[in-house]
């Protein structure tokens, strides 16, 4: 019975959820402008205010919390407050003055800063703040970075040159330093896996036409030494970023004309390399896996040198495309779209490009096609953009006019569209608590129903088992007694009247009623007087 409340419940968790989930699918779909691109709707908007109107809000768009920087003139970080995009409420996190300058996010929207030999990771869920001791020889200058999933962190020394130094890498789980990978002179800079079980970096010292790279193996303390060979010119070789991927552990190294993709041990292959394609930058969001990427339109040059001898890149008068990392093929490519603003994103399926726009000192955050170039303009600011929830909200943040140190924020519902199952996961995932509730009420109702269907089937049983065990004899006296009563009535002849004056006669043992001329009771067969 156990098992069939259990199954009986599984279904109706999934029950509710889809009813929950195809209810608000069934409302009919939003405006779209252009007949492509569809229309944001204004759903909260918050205002925080700041000392100065270099104050910003940063957050990653993979939680509902963001944080708020507040800034004084030299750009130098007073204050950090948490920012719950749900109420627009504002938390002050306790932060020593001397590390502000050292607190960063995480890509899960954690933050973590430096306080002497410690490590503080504060978590925006609990607002609990976790100390990881890291005590090591004291250098010029240090740096530390944290896995996107927080389980590691990778601690950087420089001397007074600038110049790495070592590398050490622990583990926050057990607070334990696992790993050492003592500077080459020749590293540049470092960058690392999502998980931090690798290190890379680039050496200075490369030729050009070949792109080197370092890979550290954080969990065998094992080094090697990678190459690839590109165009011989400094554009191709001079990588500027190393990307992670956002879905899988592979990186990509860019430079102005190259894009190259290398899996978690530092082999790599070009994607392309070429004057007709520049690498932009990797999409921001952790839900997304694409690059975006400047074309050669027509004839003009993707690149125009400069009275200095430094070339640039002419992106007003290029393409605009969105490489797919996922296939390695670029799925679209279109005018660029923003006249003199700029890209900020794309959703997740590379449909629509998020951005702002601007014209003759005219700011706008619009959504673009990226299929048709269609455009819809929805906040008039010059704000910052991010998406939220993968990319169904959409975040704008900008400094007010007549009070530049007050920041809004407003948070829109993008109405892209998504498929069914998306739709129906977004649900379960952001609806989880009525989702796990309805299900257990569910399992409540029907188990209780299986429980009393089965009180009442027992004592069915039970009753016709009981019957079933009576007594053959006891059966037999119920039915003499039966034929007994309905033989009180004595028959007359026809047109006879009935004797009135004649007493009724009763068994002097049993009680039974008698027939007048009976000589014996027929139910316990004594014989009457």
């Amino acid at each position: 019975m156990f098992k069939s409340i259990q199954k009986s419940g599984r279904i109706a968790a999934v029950a509710i959820g889809l009813i929950a989930a195809l209810s608000p699918l069934a409302a009919p779909p939003a405006a779209l402008a252009g007949g492509s691109v569809p229309t944001p709707e204004l759903e909260k908007s918050y205002s925080f205010k700041t000392s100065n109107e270099n104050s910003f809000i940063s957050t990653n768009g993979n939680t509902e919390f963001g944080y708020l920087y507040d800034c004084d003139d030299a750009y130098i970080v007073r204050n950090i407050s948490l920012i719950n995009f749900n109420d627009g409420s504002s938390s002050p996190i306790a932060i020593p003055d001397k590390s502000l300058d050292s607190a960063y996010r995480t890509h899960s929207d954690q933050l973590y800063w430096v306080d002497g030999n410690n490590l503080v990771v504060f978590s925006p869920d609990n607002q609990a703040q976790t100390v990881h001791p890291i005590a090591s020889a004291k250098y010029a200058y240090s740096k530390v970075t944290v896995s996107d999933d927080g389980k590691r962190a990778a601690v950087e020394h420089y001397d007074n040159e600038g110049d790495p130094r070592k590398v050490e890498i622990y583990d926050l789980e057990s607070d334990k330093l696992i790993q050492t990978y003592q500077s080459d002179k020749e590293d540049s800079w470092y960058s690392y896996s999502k998980d931090m079980s690798r290190l890379y970096t680039l050496p200075d010292n490369t030729e050009k036409g070949i792109v080197s790279l370092r890979v550290f193996n954080c969990d065998t303390g094992s080094t090697e030494l990678k190459t690839v060979s590109v165009k011989n010119d400094d554009r191709s070789s001079d990588i500027e970023y190393i990307n992670p991927s956002s879905k899988s552990e592979e990186i990509y190294l860019q430079s102005d004309t190259a894009l190259i993709k290398a899996d978690s041990d530092g082999n790599m292959s070009v994607l392309f390399n070429d004057d007709e394609h520049a690498p932009g930058w990797h999409s921001p969001s952790a839900s997304t896996d694409y690059y975006f990427i400047y074309i050669k339109k027509g004839t003009n040059d993707l690149f125009e040198e400069d009275e200095d001898g430094y070339y640039r890149l002419n992106e007003k008068d290029a393409n605009l495309g969105v490489y797919d990392c996922a296939s390695d093929k670029i799925i679209s490519s279109i005018a660029f779209p923003f006249i003199d603003g700029g890209l900020a994103d794309a959703s997740q399926d590379g449909s629509t490009l998020l951005g702002v726009s601007s014209n003759d000192d005219k700011f706008a955050a619009c959504l673009v096609d990226t299929n048709t170039g269609a455009k819809n303009e929805f906040d008039p600011h010059k704000c910052r953009l991010s998406f939220l929830n993968g990319d169904r909200k959409i975040m704008t943040t900008y400094n007010d006019e007549d009070d530049p140190s007050t920041v809004h924020v407003n948070i829109y519902k993008s109405n892209i569209p998504h498929s069914l199952p998306e739709d129906v996961l977004y649900f379960v995932q952001t609806h989880l608590p009525f989702v796990i509730g309805g299900g257990v009420a569910i399992v409540l109702i029907i188990g209780g129903a299986i429980v009393i269907l089965c009180i009442r089937k027992k004592r069915t049983r039970t009753a016709n088992g009981m019957a079933a065990a009576t007594p053959k004899p006891q059966r037999k006296q119920r039915r003499r007694q039966k034929r007994a009563q309905l033989n009180v009535a004595v028959p007359t002849a026809p047109g006879m009247p009935a004797n009135p004056t004649e007493p009724a006669r009763f068994c002097r043992h049993c009680g039974t009623p008698l027939v007048p001329e009976a000589q014996f009771c027929p139910t316990c067969g004594q014989k009457v007087d």
